[in-house]
């Protein structure tokens, strides 16, 4: 019965989806090393910690503190279940959402402008600075935009289809973006009027349309509410001062004033991404003058996400996959007037015969596309992590951890990427030990020396903030008093329990 009310060009669609993230399961550790790399991001170390955390029962935002939604680590968590607590593992997951935006949004282009445009864009989003590394780290910024991207494909294919459930589609699956982290959740007002200028209006059914339009922003509202707000009981996340304080409280903009949003999205562009920038603004212009308005919904998104990045500290380096998809968008608009110049080949040689602006446009989009493929493997080779690294230092101290597993409840790190390597939890008030927590003051020295005092671990690492620690009279003495060094250890200072030694 389901077979039937699936068409064989669905089926051969999922079927091209699942052999495409195969592929790139397979693929892409054998470009990108990671295996080898020791830490990406020191978010790889909050992540895996977390999802080790609640895969021991830890309940999210009561016991493990979280600055972000849960559902990433609920995703990651059943994901090592399966497959086992590895890194390798873990990022694999993260691949697997990056495949799945580059496919999702070659598709949404796809659908307006056809495969070449289509190809362009999804190319130029995979070559953008920082896509490949934060595509292979465990991070939750691209599973986000993942989500994002197939719930707006939902409402391009509903564009074209007028099918309810193609709404709710597109809801519960903005839901679930925002459930992972709070990205995009400036789409929403563009979503909607995604939605109303869907519905075309003839002047004798304005109120028929009318309705239609009510009806169709209420689907998509109550879908996208429902799975929210459902997901936010279920995974407690209803915490202002962990979820919202932390990223938009007064002691942030205090804390990272010296952080220019504009200076780093300027110096990204003009030292990485030029190629991609100039084809995009060139796409910008092609949606202007060939009026394509669907393109407006990418220069909203590009324009909005610039004006909010140039206002918000602090902006990290992850942030720039928010304008890195508009503007990948855009440069498939860039290279449109190029495949009307070879639609129209027998004019190359007479421009004459052409409409000048239409020529001047494919030459200089053909112009911009050489540069942007001739820029692309060094671009690519830039973004590669290397292995010029020798992480024999940080995998001695996961073997000195580990040594004493069995014997160690907890583990006080500040990189618990440490203890993800050596399978010990840390004290899930630490689990996110992070710049934006100390400098908002959400983690003072005597919270941790309270922690310290409360789970009394039998492990110390402190690798990440010393000058934290070391201030503090309270946590120095503690740990003079009660734990030994280890001497031979350089990338960390690591104490053991004195009952241990």
């Amino acid at each position: 019965m389901f077979l039937q009310l699936i068409n064989r060009q669905k089926l051969s669609s999922i079927a091209l989806l699942i052999v495409y993230l195969i592929l790139a399961i397979i693929i892409v550790p054998i470009i990108v090393p990671i295996k080898e790399e020791f830490q990406f991001n020191f978010d790889e170390g909050i992540e895996t910690m977390r999802a080790l955390l609640y895969m021991k029962g830890f309940l999210p935002h009561q016991e493990i503190w979280s600055d972000h939604p849960f559902l990433f680590t609920q995703f990651l968590s059943v994901w090592l279940t399966i497959f086992g607590k590895s890194i390798l593992w873990a990022r694999l997951l993260t691949i697997s959402f990056s495949a799945l935006l580059i496919w999702f949004l070659f598709e949404t282009i796809r659908l307006d402008l056809g495969i070449f445009p289509a190809f362009i864009g999804s190319l130029s989003l995979a070559a953008s600075s920082g896509f490949i590394r934060f595509s292979s780290a465990v991070m939750i910024g691209i599973p986000a935009l993942s989500f994002t991207i197939i719930s707006i494909y939902f409402l391009f294919i509903y564009k074209h289809h007028k099918k309810n459930y193609l709404l709710a589609l597109s809801g519960v699956f903005f839901a679930l973006a925002l459930q992972i982290k709070f990205l995009t959740v400036f789409l929403i007002p563009m979503n909607l009027m995604l939605i109303i200028i869907s519905h075309k209006k003839p002047v004798e059914e304005d109120l028929k349309i009318t309705r239609k339009i009510i009806n169709s922003v209420s689907i998509w509202l109550v879908s996208f509410t429902i799975i929210f707000l459902s997901l936010s009981f279920f995974f407690h996340a209803l915490s202002y001062e962990q979820l919202l304080g932390t990223h938009f409280g007064s002691e942030v903009k205090t804390a990272f004033s010296t952080k220019n949003g504009f200076k780093f999205l300027s110096q990204v562009i003009i030292n990485k991404d030029f190629d991609l920038f100039y084809l995009a603004i060139l796409g910008v212009c092609v949606v202007f003058i060939k009026r394509k308005w669907e393109g407006l919904f990418p220069v909203a998104w590009l324009g909005t996400a610039t004006l909010l990045l140039i206002n918000h500290q602090p902006v990290w380096p992850h942030h720039y996959c928010l304008i890195a998809i508009p503007m990948a968008w855009l440069a498939a608009y860039g290279s449109v007037p190029c495949v009307n110049l070879f639609k129209h080949r027998q004019y190359l040689l007479k421009p004459k015969k052409m409409k000048i602006h239409n020529y001047m446009l494919g030459i200089i989009s053909l112009g911009l596309m050489i540069f942007l493929l001739i820029n692309l493997k060094p671009k690519v080779a830039r973004d590669i992590p290397s292995l010029q690294q020798d992480y024999s230092s940080q995998f001695a101290v996961v073997n000195r951890l580990a040594d004493k597993r069995n014997s160690t409840k907890w583990l006080f790190t500040d990189v618990p990427i440490y203890g993800f390597y050596a399978d010990l939890v840390v004290p899930p008030e630490i689990a996110v030990f992070s710049t934006k927590r100390i400098k908002t003051k959400q983690l003072t020295q005597e919270q941790v020396y309270e922690l310290l005092l409360k789970y009394q671990p039998e492990q110390i690492l402190i690798g990440r903030f010393k000058g934290f620690f070391y201030t503090s009279s309270h946590i120095n003495s503690y740990i003079n008093q009660f734990y030994v060094k280890s001497d031979d250890i350089s990338v960390a200072d690591h104490y053991v329990i004195k009952s241990l030694k």
